[in-house]
């Protein structure tokens, strides 16, 4: 009861960014006309600064990027099958991304109409993981999203998020281990700047990927067509109080964070 509780607490919490923004019909208008069904995930696009080269003994830094990486990946799934899409599983992806040899810039640029013709997929979806921040007790990742079309080769989707999650600190200025937190890390046996940085990532997935259009797989096919979308550069900070806030990101504001 509890943990309904402030689930939905949480949920009211977060602003409707997409108060002054574009009718979902308006900013998904090749969704709703071309209608797609079957997407692929690819493998995340990851530049994220590494430490491991520089400082190859800084262990507990390296897997903290690594497996937040990894998690990003495993949640994303989730919620575009709630939407009503059908998400090709995780081996035959590698199957298929290992056939078709596409590196980073093909991915986000190139055609795919391969993938419409050979497999039946009808859009694929690439996340980039641009870099992670550390800033005045915050953790930031700053993601890109890009769904795209393997029939027309168009976007379909293309979102820029700043993903802050506020880390209390003690006296010392150490991050202190919150009880929601703690219990994150303790179900996937993560350590706490782990768990911090997993969450993070899963909770913007989840707030991104439910923007899409139902999918034309379920019967409410068009229910949200004059719903208001999210915009296209995205501010979301998940606060110590254990609530999201949204609001609007500059391109410029992003691009200075994320590039320089």
């Amino acid at each position: 009861m509890k943990k309904s509780i402030w689930l939905t607490l949480a949920l009211l919490a977060v602003t409707a960014a997409g108060c002054d923004s574009e009718k979902k019909i308006n900013q998904y208008k090749d969704i709703y006309t071309e209608q797609p069904t079957t997407i692929l995930v690819a493998p995340i696009v990851d530049k994220a600064e590494r430490k491991v080269e520089k400082y190859p003994k800084d262990v507990d830094y390296n897997n903290e990027l690594k497996t937040s990486t990894a998690y990003l990946y495993q949640t994303i799934s989730a919620p575009l099958i709630r939407k009503g899409y059908y998400v090709i599983g995780t081996v035959a992806t590698d199957e298929i991304m290992k056939s078709l040899s596409l590196n980073d810039k093909q991915l986000k640029n190139g055609s795919l109409k391969t993938l419409q013709e050979e497999y039946g997929i009808d859009a694929l979806l690439v996340v980039t993981l641009h870099r992670w921040k550390e800033e005045n007790g915050k953790w930031i990742a700053f993601l890109e999203y890009q769904l795209r079309s393997t029939k027309s080769n168009h976007d379909l989707m293309h979102t820029w998020v700043m993903a802050v999650k506020e880390i209390p600190t003690n006296l010392k200025g150490d991050p202190v281990v919150m009880k929601r937190d703690k219990s994150f890390a303790k179900q996937f046996d993560f350590d706490n700047g782990t768990s911090q940085r997993a969450f993070l990532v899963e909770k913007v997935n989840d707030y991104v990927l439910r923007d899409l259009p139902i999918s034309k797989a379920l019967r409410q096919y068009e229910k949200d067509l004059y719903r208001n979308a999210n915009p296209t550069y995205i501010k979301y900070t998940w606060g110590a109080d254990g609530g999201a806030n949204v609001e609007n990101c500059s391109v410029e504001e992003y691009e200075e964070k994320a590039f320089l």
